[in-house]
């Protein structure tokens, strides 16, 4: 827990993180009746429905010229009005090496505020 978490009140907070994108999938689907941002690389997609967010990740992923090896964090908490919420990081990397690379990409995924 960190301390900007404190702050804005947030509880029951899970960080979890894996290979791929399975696990973005999964809190897509399990979060699936609620709407979502998505900051992709070129546009920022605002009060999207899960099905229609798993149709642009497939687009966003496929329409990249490298490969990527990709790495997914998730957080997934209450907030001070006691509804659930997920932050979804998808990071894509080019080399296997953690150095700075200027191709390695970031997509962000949030559900909206009710």
């Amino acid at each position: 827990m960190f301390l900007t978490d404190i702050i804005q009140r947030k509880k029951n907070i899970v960080n979890q993180e894996s290979k791929g994108i399975n696990l973005a999938i999964y809190l897509i689907n399990e979060f699936k009746d609620r709407t979502f941002t998505f900051k992709g690389l070129n546009n920022k997609y605002l009060g999207i429905r899960g099905e229609e967010l798993l149709k642009l990740i497939q687009e966003e992923l496929e329409s990249m010229i490298v490969l990527y090896n990709y790495t997914t964090r998730a957080k997934t908490y209450t907030d001070r009005k006691g509804v659930s919420q997920v932050k979804i990081r998808l990071i894509g990397k080019v080399s296997m090496m953690h150095r700075y690379n200027p191709l390695d990409i970031k997509l962000d995924i949030t559900t909206e505020m009710t």
